[in-house]
């Protein structure tokens, strides 16, 4: 059995956090948010390792991660919005993206600014 790991192609969402109350849960304060002229993105593909143990057991699953992207471009406030199911999935999807670097997100004034991300993980094992 081949393993193979999917990304799936595009963040689910942003939004804009500058000048704006910092965000609790997913309640993001969006009337006050500025308006983006471009939204934050992965400076290279995301390419988790499957997790060796989830490998062998054959767990799959999909990792909804959320995530903070600073202006300058590094991830922080990574946490599990929604579980695969596995913690070795779940685990290996967050000590990832917390090392990963992000193009940030801009203002209409072209301003790098502060956004939470969701970003979606598959592990998926195929024949």
């Amino acid at each position: 059995m081949k393993k193979q790991l999917a990304f799936a192609a595009a963040l689910i969402s942003a939004a804009a956090l500058a000048q704006t109350p910092r965000a609790t849960g997913d309640n993001v304060a969006t009337a006050a948010a500025p308006a983006l002229a471009s939204y934050a993105r992965p400076e290279a593909p995301l390419n988790p390792e499957y997790p060796p143990a989830a490998l062998r057991q054959e767990q799959q699953g999909q990792v909804m991660v959320r995530l903070r992207v600073l202006a300058s471009g590094a991830v922080t406030d990574v946490q599990v919005r929604s579980s695969s199911g596995y913690a070795l999935l779940d685990e290996a999807a967050l000590a990832y993206l917390r090392g990963a670097r992000f193009i940030p997100a801009r203002d209409r004034s072209g301003l790098p600014v502060d956004s939470l991300v969701i970003v979606p993980i598959r592990f998926v094992l195929e024949d």
